[in-house]
């Protein structure tokens, strides 16, 4: 093709006029509609090949307020390779689900904080979208108070609103603390110190709580001087380790928020000329792709990361077929999977 030069888009009023008809017939011939005979249907279908005619399939979808679209929709400006690859997994299991339906996935990827961020109503309305699956929201994010607005049904990982049309899934995050401290205080740890991760994650406030109350069923001390905030990341668990070790050094124990943050406090563990485990011990949380083959091997609380992202999937589909069915909230299992580490 000639630089500058275009295909041009054949419309229904196109045939019509090449054939002498009215566009309704030309509509209902295409249609297969019974008030056109057997003779006409044929000659504008040829007609309508010949010509290079495409049907427009998103009028049609408007026509028939039925898109078969959802929108997958997650931050991608989290550049922690580990959060992309927990991501993908659940991004995974939601394509998996929807891969027998005759739903197509349109995943948007996106500053979820960004004020210049494109209105979460302008990306629905403008694609047709029938469902939204939201990976990655904090509690600031811009898009919670369009969502709360409860204008298209959606499914969220990791944030608890549950509206007429939204829903939520998370892992069992009480659980999981509690697999973890009880471990540590089954090996004779008695200072566990804990890693915990900002509040703008929903699931930080849990973690807490669930590791709280695993030293009280255990019978330990809840000591406020080792525990700390970092953000997930594994300069965070680096550095927060370094602030226990120069407050305090009588913890034989470090349960991190995530395995990154677990990997970054192994590293200022050595720093200092300890051993994992044999001085400290560490637990993280996630089972991310690197734990199995980190140095040590990390002990750490396994998500289910497709399983969020299939049975996500699988109760957005609920919600968009039968929108006035009942709203529950989702918790997957979660296990302690164990390693050297600890």
């Amino acid at each position: 093709m000639k630089r500058g030069s275009y295909v041009a888009i054949i419309k229904l009023i196109d045939i019509a006029k090449n054939l002498g008809l009215s566009l309704t017939t030309v509509s209902r011939a295409l249609n297969d509609h019974k008030e056109v005979s057997s003779e006409t249907k044929e000659l504008v279908r040829k007609t309508a090949e010949e010509m290079g005619y495409v049907p427009n399939k998103f009028a049609q979808t408007l026509a028939l307020k039925k898109s078969h679209l959802i929108s997958l929709l997650y931050d991608d400006y989290q550049e922690s390779i580990s959060y992309q690859s927990f991501t993908f997994e659940i991004i995974a299991g939601v394509r998996n689900y929807f891969g027998s339906t005759p739903y197509d996935i349109i995943i948007v990827p996106g500053n979820l904080k960004s004020s210049r961020r494109e209105p979460l109503k302008n990306i629905c309305y403008s694609r047709g979208i029938e469902g939204l699956f939201v990976v990655g929201i904090r509690t600031n994010d811009l898009y919670l108070e369009e969502l709360k607005e409860d204008f298209i049904p959606a499914v969220i990982v990791d944030y608890p609103l549950l509206t007429k049309k939204v829903s939520y899934i998370q892992s069992d995050n009480l659980k999981g603390c509690r697999l973890a401290v009880d471990y540590l205080a089954s090996k004779g740890h008695k200072k566990i110190a804990f890693i915990n991760g900002h509040n703008l994650a929903a699931v930080s406030p849990l973690r807490l709580k669930g590791y709280q109350i695993a030293l009280r069923k255990n019978g330990l001390l809840c000591d406020e001087s080792i525990i700390k905030t970092g953000n997930y990341t594994e300069k965070s668990g680096y550095d927060t380790a370094k602030q226990l070790f120069a407050e305090r050094a009588d913890f034989s124990a470090i349960f991190a928020a995530s395995d990154l943050m677990a990997v970054g406090a192994i590293k200022a563990i050595r720093e200092r000329g300890l051993k994992v485990p044999e001085d400290i011990a560490v637990v993280g949380f996630d089972d991310v792709f690197f734990a199995e083959y980190s140095h040590p091997s990390l002990t750490t609380i396994r998500q289910h990361k497709f399983d969020l992202g299939y049975m996500g999937a699988k109760e957005l589909h609920k919600i968009i077929e039968n929108p006035e069915g009942p709203r529950k909230k989702k918790k997957l299992d979660v296990e302690l999977v164990i390693r050297e580490s600890a």
